[in-house]
């Protein structure tokens, strides 16, 4: 609808349609167009970098953790291990080392060092010498403790007929499997925290003795009377392996 005309300053000037907006107004056509609002970053971006940052730092903490510095309990690895285990115990029980039959290895790993001794004991005069090996491992990734008894006990089937006796006042768990005639060995083994022993003391039988039944009772009964001699050089070697150096 059009509207009466206005005079202003002596000219006739159409006064506005209806509808129509005054320049400058909002949706004018002569001013700049409205800016559009910023947008914003999207929420999810914000949550998907949240949470990959708190995974690399769970991820950096786990590997942290699984590669901390184990707790050898003062352990060291024994790059001689005939040296460190002196057996004086067993010796003046036995008779001194032969010194021409003495085997001695080592292996050091990042997760696990192993030593090795076999050495003989006996007097001249016997003309026998009983045989002793000592394995030492230290464990310095695992612990070693869930596995101990299934690895060194004897289990059915494996046709070692010794029994495993506990014994106590060395290391944390130790047992002695008992020899029998069959299996004429005395066998010592330790956990102590990362570190495992075994000691094995076996009687000096030869082609003809072994045959014999009273023979190998004799021999049982003379390595059941070795046992705290083997567990006080045990103990010795462990605490020369603990000592600093």
């Amino acid at each position: 609808m059009i509207s009466e005309p206005e005079l202003v300053g002596g000219t006739v000037v159409p006064a506005p349609r209806t509808g129509d907006v005054v320049a400058g107004g909002a949706g004018s056509s002569d001013g700049p167009p409205p800016t559009a609002p910023a947008r914003s970053r999207r929420p999810w971006l914000w949550a998907l970098g949240g949470a990959v940052a708190a995974s690399a730092v769970w991820a950096g903490g786990l590997y942290a953790y699984e590669h901390r510095a184990a707790d050898l309990g003062g352990y060291r690895v024994s790059r001689n291990l005939c040296l460190d285990a002196e057996f004086m115990a067993l010796g003046g029980a036995l008779g001194s080392k032969n010194k021409k039959e003495i085997t001695t290895s080592v292996a050091e790993h990042v997760t696990l060092d192993r030593s090795y001794c076999d050495f003989q004991l006996g007097r001249k005069s016997d003309g026998l010498d009983y045989g002793v090996s000592i394995t030492y491992k230290l464990h310095k990734e695992t612990d070693p403790e869930a596995e101990f008894d299934a690895l060194h006990l004897p289990a059915a089937g494996d046709g070692d007929l010794r029994r495993a006796e506990r014994v106590e006042g060395i290391g944390e768990r130790a047992y002695v499997l008992v020899p029998a005639e069959e299996f004429p060995v005395l066998e010592l083994v330790v956990l102590d925290g990362r570190a495992v022993f075994r000691v094995d003391v076996s009687f000096p039988y030869d082609d003809t003795t072994i045959e014999n039944g009273a023979e190998r009772q004799r021999g049982v009964q003379a390595l059941l009377s070795l046992k705290d001699h083997v567990m006080a050089d045990t103990q010795a070697l462990m605490d020369e392996l603990r000592r600093p150096v």
